[in-house]
């Protein structure tokens, strides 16, 4: 086999994890252009995004590549490109096409991993992690001291948050799903872990918070937390709602929230690292985070390329926690 044909994962209809298919591309993939990378991933991330987009609940035109990040080595690179050469591993976040072995990429999504950050790491954290830092640092940078409460923090972006938070002196409150989740988050130290089911939840966290409220909600779940998330701050709290897993949550439940001063926001992760400068520093950040054991063991769930299909399943029916990857034949 040529070593630049391209396996791809690609939809040609909305819908189900079944309606994506694993390719042989026949054109193999040429020389990069300029301002271009080839990449050939070693590991690919898996993300909720990619659900939506699977799915048409985000709409891209049809059809295309599946997934938005992953990290490998350069094989070459185009006219332009100083920051990186043949033979680099690199990583990237937020590139349409990312399940595929090799690809092209523009140079200005890539950063250069560090000898210490396996490529599985970096494929399970730079999504995830470069989010957690904008939500912690951006959105609203959390101060030690600080009650923060986190919708979905056995989930990827959630459990790096909660534990990013903490380390930056925060108290803080963990809601999952599950008795099963609620002990492996528990295990990595959070303060406080409740299940989002639990009919006595509010009053649980203000008990905590000692009756006046969080300071600020991380709200990854929408719609079926998002009123305990309005019912949970203080007044003039900041409710931050980057994500809905659960879908959209109701006008209605939005109404309190300029009464009470309460600042809402829907940050979007590319909005906030749009240039090379802040996503190497953003990216910087993460690893230095990972260096310093505030994650804990990154293992993320593995799966084949070719076994994707499975991989979406198992994200439709929250049976991961944590990360997870997808890994291209020939990479263990």
């Amino acid at each position: 086999m040529n070593q630049t044909t391209q396996h791809q994962v690609r939809i040609y209809e909305y819908g189900a994890p079944s309606v994506m298919r694993y390719e042989a591309i026949p054109e193999a993939v040429g020389e990069p252009g300029a301002g271009q990378v080839r990449l050939r991933h070693q590991a690919i991330g898996l993300n909720f995004v990619d659900t939506l987009l699977r799915s048409g609940a985000m709409k891209m035109p049809l059809p295309f590549g599946m997934g938005v990040e992953g990290a490998g080595v350069v094989e070459a690179v185009g006219a332009g490109v100083a920051h990186l050469k043949a033979g680099d591993r690199a990583a990237y976040f937020f590139s349409f096409g990312a399940y595929a072995n090799v690809r092209l990429v523009d140079a200005k999504v890539l950063v250069k991993l560090p000898e210490d950050i396996p490529a599985s790491v970096a494929a399970a954290l730079m999504a995830k992690g470069l989010t957690a830092w904008v939500l912690l640092k951006q959105a609203h940078p959390v101060r030690p001291g600080e009650i923060v409460l986190v919708h979905g923090a056995a989930g990827g972006v959630g459990s790096l948050l909660a534990s990013w938070a903490k380390s930056l002196g925060a108290i803080v409150i963990a809601t999952v799903g599950s008795p099963s989740k609620a002990a492996g988050v528990r295990a990595r130290g959070i303060d406080h872990v409740l299940e989002s089911g639990d009919p006595e939840l509010a009053a649980k966290i203000q008990a905590i918070a000692g009756g006046r409220g969080v300071d600020v909600v991380y709200e990854l779940i929408g719609k079926a937390t998002f009123r305990q998330s309005v019912q949970a701050l203080r007044d003039g709290g900041d409710l931050i709602h980057p994500g809905s897993a659960s879908g959209a949550p109701d006008e209605a439940d939005k109404a309190p929230l300029a009464a009470r001063g309460i600042r809402y926001a829907q940050p979007i992760t590319g909005q906030y690292i749009g240039d090379h400068a802040t996503l190497e520093t953003a990216s910087a950040d993460l690893f230095a985070a990972w260096r310093a054991g505030v994650f804990g063991a990154i293992e993320p769930v593995r799966y084949s390329l070719a076994d994707v299909v499975r991989a979406h399943e198992d994200i439709a029916a929250r049976r991961i926690v944590g990360s997870a990857i997808l890994l291209p034949e020939g990479v263990a």
